[in-house]
């Protein structure tokens, strides 16, 4: 799929139409073409698409899949948990559950075995939505809901392949599977949600479920139902772990590639930190380590296509969009587009600095989607990324990460990018 769009794109041009049965879809590649889709007119493509509707068998309708009031609704619920202010308190429980994590690895590296930094990832940034998010120790569950949410992803991915689609009700041994995994999930949000409402409302800690169960709709004066926060903690373990995991996996998987890199972005965080551990006034000076992520999503992006449905017709680049029809736009191929990156699968972070992204258009890089719907949790997933890395750069001080010889890393398109079969590495001690 990822190879299909890359080759349409460069035999075609920047707005490719494609004809799968009934369904008629247009991969729009171009910023100016993306721009029209997702900001100046927005209203004109909404989510009622197969992927919303495939995906709302996870989440049910939430701030990922809804449209309409009901999302305004939703998005002005939940925005207050993402403010800058917000994130900025959670920084210290970011340092603390990568800090355990590292000591993981500090005592394998004394037994040279090889781990997955896939899993890795899945395992700590689980761990720190459930402490920042939510409060609540969910380290218990890591392992099943990381196998959970393996299945629940590639059988949502794999109903968006197939035509013609049996309802998750039919007791196929795929759905199943995916009815298991989704309970599994189900029976730990539950359990949060359930531990939340036991608490004194005045020791009641601030994070993202305290403002989820505080805030009322300032046209309604409603609060969320027990429904529709099941939705949204899903939607934000989902969000908020899923994708950050596979970015920070793409992007230690670039490093151990790159060492160069590494020793750089190590030589950063030594000389803004020292010894001390990151607090959020101290990530702004960190513009090498952003740089590495940045460049990471370019390369891979952690959601590589985004779906809106053509509300009424439409002309995108001369062409025209039928209404009802599907528009595409795939960060994967945008980051890609050589009008405006320069030898474009190259890994190189110093193409986000400021003198060499001069010009470029802003939509021309997109991992966090744009417009109205661009991710609400954008900032943290960048401070959580930064705090991440700037731990794992201090152990780069004694270690070095190198990746198992022989294996074959390659990216799994699925309702996210995960590495196919994990990322296999070794941590070692420097001479």
């Amino acid at each position: 799929m990822l190879g299909l769009l890359l080759e349409s794109r460069a035999s075609y041009g920047d707005v490719v139409r494609f004809r799968l049965g009934p369904m008629v879809l247009h991969l729009v590649a171009h910023p100016d073409g993306i721009r029209r889709v997702l900001q100046e007119c927005s209203e004109q493509y909404d989510k009622e698409t197969r992927s919303s509707a495939k995906i709302r068998g996870m989440t049910g309708l939430g701030l990922l899949t809804a449209n309409g009031a009901l999302w305004h609704r939703q998005r002005r619920l939940v925005q207050p948990g993402f403010r800058p202010a917000a994130v900025a308190g959670f920084v210290a429980r970011m340092v603390d559950a990568t800090d355990a994590m590292i000591e993981g690895w500090r005592r394998r590296a004394k037994s040279s075995g090889p781990f997955d930094i896939a899993s890795e990832m899945m395992r700590l940034t689980y761990t720190i939505v459930g402490r920042t998010l939510f409060s609540a120790d969910v380290s218990g569950d890591a392992d099943a809901v990381e196998h959970a949410m393996a299945v629940l992803l590639a059988h949502t991915y794999g109903r968006l392949q197939r035509i013609v689609d049996l309802p998750l009700a039919v007791p196929t041994p795929g759905n199943r599977c995916f009815n298991a995994a989704l309970a599994t999930v189900d029976r730990v949000v539950f359990r949060i949600l359930a531990e939340r409402r036991r608490t004194d409302p005045e020791h009641q800690p601030e994070d993202l479920l305290s403002i989820l169960l505080r805030e009322r709709d300032e046209e309604t004066g409603r609060g969320m139902s027990d429904e529709e926060l099941r939705n949204e903690t899903i939607t934000l373990l989902l969000a908020g772990h899923e994708t950050t995991a596979n970015s920070l996996t793409w992007t230690l998987y670039l490093l151990a590639r790159h060492p160069e890199a590494m020793d750089r972005l190590s030589d950063e965080v030594e000389s803004v930190l020292g010894d001390r551990a990151p607090a959020a006034a101290d990530l702004a000076a960190l513009s090498f380590t952003e740089r590495v992520i940045r460049e990471a999503m370019r390369l891979y992006p952690p959601i590589w296509i985004l779906e809106r449905r053509a509300v009424e017709e439409d002309e995108i680049g001369g062409y025209r969009i039928p209404a009802g029809s599907t528009v595409e736009v795939s960060p994967w191929v945008t980051h890609r587009h050589p009008d405006f990156w320069e030898e474009p699968e190259r890994f190189d972070p110093d193409r986000f600095t400021p003198e060499r992204s001069a010009g470029r258009p802003p939509l021309a890089y997109m991992p966090f989607g744009a417009g109205p719907r661009y991710c609400v949790g954008g900032h943290f997933a960048m401070t959580e990324a930064l705090v991440i890395l700037a731990r794992v750069a201090r152990l780069a001080r004694s270690h070095r990460l190198r990746l198992v010889p022989g294996q074959t890393v390659e990216p799994l398109p699925g309702i996210t990018l995960r590495a196919r079969q994990g990322v296999q590495v070794t941590l070692e001690p420097r001479n």
